[in-house]
């Protein structure tokens, strides 16, 4: 079996596997009721949507997965190539899938009035990055709570 440390390209449906796991683990750290776990369980949960994000991604641009050597790729398609596997910058992602906007947006107005969906998902990725797991701050579980709901209201619709 292989370390869990070791580096290697996931496909999209491995990085929702990934999702759905750690959305696991943020859910039990969110369920101690320890504001001690209240870092961890947010940081894990806004990790849950840079790899649901990530997956689109790679199937939006499924020749992401087989470049051998980023170096030589165009400028546009080394961007796309470093969000995918260099970069945690999420709002950078979802800039790159207009059309999951566009999707979110269209199930906004036709599921529900107020059109909550993409501003939610449009605030998760303008808060988390990954610097929380480096944060001296501490958030409550109240706050961990409110946000592993949107997490899980989100990531739903981004599977």
């Amino acid at each position: 079996m292989g370390s869990i440390f070791a580096r290697m390209r996931l496909t999209p449906g491995q990085l929702r596997t990934v999702a759905e796991r750690r959305f696991a683990d943020a859910e039990s750290l969110r369920k101690t009721g320890e504001n001690a776990r209240a870092n961890a369980a947010m940081y894990l949960a806004g990790f849950v949507i840079e790899c649901l994000l990530k997956a689109r991604l790679l199937e939006k641009y499924s020749w992401l997965q087989s470049v051998r050597n980023a170096g030589q790729l165009p400028k546009n398609e080394r961007r796309l190539y470093d969000l995918c596997y260099r970069m945690h910058d999420l709002a950078e992602i979802l800039d790159s899938l207009p059309d999951l906007k566009q999707r979110l947006m269209n199930l906004d107005r036709n599921r529900w009035q107020t059109g909550h969906l993409f501003p939610m998902l449009h605030s998760i990725v303008g808060r988390w990055t990954i610097f929380a797991r480096y944060s001296t701050q501490m958030a409550t579980m109240a706050e961990a709570g409110d946000f592993v709901h949107q997490i899980k209201e989100v990531k739903e619709w981004l599977k």
